[in-house]
């Protein structure tokens, strides 16, 4: 059972932003909101244009039964959060998601046995709300849950060839700990990934 930090009041983190009728809040997601994530997910990951559209449901799907599965499942080792923004329209709220990560605790087997350790993955801001802070926030929320559960390192990877997100994850205190190049990195550069680190 999840303790007093994952109570609705005390896990909201609230920021204005520049429009005064607008506020983000930063929460754990639940199924209710899977259908918004998988469009921020779907979108964020694929470019699409007129002949490839036809194929975005269907990417979707797949991204949206994923992570389904995973918030349906009691699992205190898998959260996932979102940056919720918040629209005043003629005295009316609307809601948006307009960030979304995760955050898992995996298992690394080795000669001296099973650790656990905290791993980031599927950060994402909706394009017209990126440059708000709104990646940090969600990061932040990252390091609270792991360090509550008496964690001191998280764990995360990047494209080599993503130069944005190495610098918002550098800015973020996560240091590059790694290069690693497997057999099709070698003939795709690109596709190289680093492993960053962050101490907490």
């Amino acid at each position: 059972m999840q303790s007093s930090l994952f109570d609705s009041e005390n896990f909201l983190t609230s920021s204005s932003l520049p429009q005064k009728s607008s506020q983000v809040i930063v929460r754990l997601a639940n199924v209710d909101d899977v259908n918004d994530i998988g469009d921020l997910l779907t979108l964020c990951f694929n470019n699409f244009n007129d002949l490839t559209l036809w194929i975005y449901p269907f990417l979707k799907l797949g991204v949206c039964e994923d992570l389904r599965y995973r918030l349906k499942n009691i699992d205190t080792d898998h959260f996932c959060v979102i940056a919720l923004k918040t629209n005043i329209v003629q005295k009316q709220s609307i809601n948006e998601i307009i960030g979304t990560v995760e955050l898992s605790f995996r298992t690394h087997y080795s000669w001296q046995g099973k650790k656990k350790y905290p791993y980031v993955a599927n950060l994402a801001v909706s394009k017209n709300n990126r440059r708000q802070g709104i990646a940090s926030q969600l990061l932040s929320k990252c390091q609270e849950i792991a360090k509550h559960h008496g964690f001191n390192e998280l764990y995360l990877h990047v494209l080599a060839s993503n130069k944005i997100a190495q610098e918002l994850y550098l800015q973020n205190g996560y240091t590059i700990e790694q290069v690693e190049t497997d057999l099709f990195s070698l003939f795709v550069p690109s596709k190289r990934r680093l492993l960053l680190t962050k101490s907490i």
